[in-house]
């Protein structure tokens, strides 16, 4: 247990229940005191807020859940023009009559893109 949890190295299992059941009294006695201090129009505030999140939530897992083929399959055109790129830089260095200056672009940009697809 005291590898998943390092804090509780050196107590016993009554110790660590002992806490768990503290943290839920004092997390439940919050929760609790929130609820009397907050008037009802706040209340409803929150629980519209929530709503709302969730909504928003469910939104964007249906937009995934319909676009993510497509996502995906624009993530390799982008990595496919990425190496069309490197390799038109290498052809540039192999057929040579590049100054210093454009040969260091041209090996800079392929290092550039190796480093994007990594």
């Amino acid at each position: 247990m005291s590898e998943d949890m390092p804090w509780v190295i050196g107590l016993t299992d009554e110790e660590v229940q002992e806490l768990r059941s503290k943290k839920q009294e004092l997390t439940e006695y919050g929760k609790q005191k929130i609820r009397e201090l907050m008037t009802h129009e706040e209340m409803l505030a929150v629980a519209a807020q929530r709503e709302a999140e969730n909504k928003a939530l469910e939104a964007l897992d249906k937009l995934y859940d319909e676009n993510g083929d497509a996502l995906q399959q624009l993530s390799v055109i982008e990595r496919r023009e990425l190496i069309n790129e490197a390799l038109e830089e290498l052809n540039a260095i192999v057929l040579g009559g590049q100054n210093t200056r454009e040969f260091y672009l041209s090996v800079s940009h392929i290092r550039n893109v190796l480093e994007r697809l990594k």
